[in-house]
This record gives structure tokens, sequence and C-alpha cells, in this order.
């Protein structure tokens, strides 16, 4: 197995669905930032490898830096 499908099997066990946790999992591996979504299972989903944030916060965010 890779990287990516070893954790999007751990975060698969917190009841998200496998193409999301693959997602997830991309954005870890990647070291990306932030992963925007509106899905209310993965913006439930506690890590602190990645910011898990929904689009509107993002951009209130991101507005707020400028």
């Amino acid at each position: 197995m890779t990287k990516i499908e070893l954790l999007a099997d751990e975060i698969i066990k917190t009841g998200i669905k496998k193409k999301d946790a693959t997602h997830l999992a991309c954005s870890i591996i990647a070291n990306c930032d932030y992963f925007i979504t509106t899905d209310k299972r993965v913006l439930k989903y506690v890590t602190d490898r990645v910011k898990i944030i929904n689009p509107i916060n993002f951009v209130e965010m991101w507005g707020e830096t400028e």
C-alpha cells in the first residue's frame, strides 16, 4: 500500500467516505496548508497536519490578511 492509501484508510475509520479520505490524505502528504471543503463530515475531522476550512471562512480569513 502507498502512503496515501494507508493514511486514507486511517481517515476512513473516522467515518469519512473513501474518495474524501483520499483527497484529504493527498493534501496532508503534499503538505498543504489548507483543505477547503463544504463536506460536513470532513469539516469535523480533527488533525494538526492540515487546516480544514469551508470556502466562506477561507475567503473571510484570506481577506483579513490583506
